[in-house]
């Protein structure tokens, strides 16, 4: 008699070896490192820049950013729905209703950012980066 290979085998040790190439690692760490860093700048690093800016404009202004979002090969950091208010008594506040600064979206130039996740030197570089090109909005006095 002839030993049969079961097809169900076959099968398993197909798709094992599949999972195991290359073709399929590769692209599944790319993508591991793409969505953690976007985890990462959605919570931490957005903090991080609210206090950069914060301390830059020596307490005037507070920035409140929606979503931060970083490029397909992780090369920009695209920020949704900026929103700067000056900060102040709640009277100033009221006549300053109207100077609320609002960016729907602002897309900054951010070289290495997959190193943000590795490196905090790199982060406050980044951060620095970004709360200038924030800032950097005319209407804005400091």
């Amino acid at each position: 008699m002839v030993p049969r290979f079961p097809a169900k085998n076959f099968m398993i040790n197909w798709l094992k070896a599949l999972i195991l190439s290359p073709g399929v690692l590769f692209p599944a760490g790319y993508l591991l490192v793409y969505l953690s860093t976007n985890i990462f700048l959605n919570a931490d690093f957005k903090k991080n820049i609210a206090q950069s800016v914060n301390q830059t404009t020596g307490n005037t202004w507070l920035v409140s950013i929606k979503s931060l979002k970083s490029g397909l090969i992780l090369d920009s950091v695209t920020l949704n729905d900026i929103e700067l208010t000056p900060t102040g008594t709640p009277e100033s506040n009221l006549q300053h209703q109207a100077h609320t600064i609002t960016i729907p979206t602002l897309e900054i130039p951010c070289p290495n950012l997959e190193k943000l996740l590795f490196s905090h030197a790199e982060r406050i570089l980044s951060t620095k980066v970004i709360c200038k090109k924030i800032l950097a909005d005319e209407r804005i006095v400091q």
